[in-house]
C-alpha cells in the first residue's frame, strides 16, 4: 500500500509528512547540510514501520540545498583539506535558533512517542536539542559528530536511559570515524542505551544502516 504523503508547515518549518497522521509514533528525520527533507523521504516508504514520518526542510538556503545553521564554506573546505573532520570544538552560530525551530516543529506531537533521526548536520542538531532539554523518546544519529562539546559534556546526564542508534562509516571522508566513536562514547557516558553500528562505507546511509534503523524502530513500536 502506498503511504499517504502531503506537505505541511510545523512552527516555522516546511515539511513533508508521510504515513498515518494519527499513528502513536512520530518519526522526525533531519537531513544534512546541502540536502532537503525530500532527499530522505523515500525511507518512510521503504521502512515498513507504522509511524507518522516528518521530513522538515532546514531554514537556510545553500547553493545545493539547505542548512540548519550558517556554514562558512571556505573555512569548511580548509578544514576538510586536512582530512575528515571532528567538530567537537566548533560552536556554530545559529544552533540555538535551530533548536527553537525544531522545538516548534515538535510541539504538536507532545502527547505521542517521538523518535528523532538525524543525518550528519541533522544528527548534530538532534543531539543538541535533547541535551538542551528538548523532548525525544529515542534518538538516531547517522554519520554525525559532537559539536560545542564543552557545552554538551555537563548536559550528557539528560541522555540517561534514552534508546539511541549511532552509525558511522569507517571510510567517511567528511566526518572522521573517530568523531563517530566520540559521539558514541559521549552517549555512553551520559547513560544512554546505545546501539553502535559501524559500517564499511563513507558519508552515507547504506543498506546495513537502513536495516539497523528499521529494526531499531520496530523494537520501539
Amino acid at each position: 500500500m502506498t503511504m499517504r504523503e502531503r506537505p505541511l508547515t510545523l512552527g516555522e518549518l516546511h515539511a513533508a509528512a508521510i504515513g498515518d497522521p494519527d499513528a502513536s509514533t512520530v518519526v522526525v528525520v533531519l537531513h544534512g547540510r546541502d540536502m532537503s527533507g525530500a532527499d530522505l523521504a523515500p525511507f518512510a516508504h521503504s521502512l515498513g514501520v507504522p509511524a507518522y514520518f516528518i521530513f522538515p526542510d532546514a531554514p537556510l538556503a545553500t547553493a545545493r540545498g539547505r542548512s540548519w545553521w550558517p556554514v562558512d564554506a571556505e573555512a569548511r573546505m580548509r578544514r576538510i583539506s586536512d582530512g575528515p573532520m571532528d567538530l567537537s570544538a566548533m560552536d556554530p552560530a545559529g544552533r540555538a535558533d535551530a533548536r527553537g525551530q525544531l522545538a516548534g516543529l515538535l510541539a504538536p506531537f507532545a502527547e505521542r512517542r517521538c523518535v528523532l533521526v538525524g543525518f550528519s548536520q541533522g544528527g548534530m542538531l538532534a543531539m543538541d536539542h535533547v541535551l538542551h532539554g528538548g523532548r525525544a523518546d529515542a534518538l538516531v544519529l547517522l554519520s554525525s559528530t559532537r559539536i560545542a562539546f564543552a557545552d554538551w559534556q555537563p548536559r550528557l546526564v539528560r541522555l540517561a536511559g534514552l534508546p539511541m542508534l549511532i552509525a558511522h562509516g569507517h571510510a567517511d571522508a567528511e566526518l572522521a570515524f573517530t568523531a563517530g566513536e566520540g559521539l558514541r562514547d559521549a552517549a555512553l557516558e551520559g547513560g544512554a542505551q546505545v546501539q553502535w553500528l559501524p559500517f564499511e562505507g563513507g558519508h552515507e546511509i547504506p543498506l546495513v544502516v537502513w536495516r539497523g534503523l528499521r529494526q531499531f524502530l520496530r523494537r520501539l513500536i
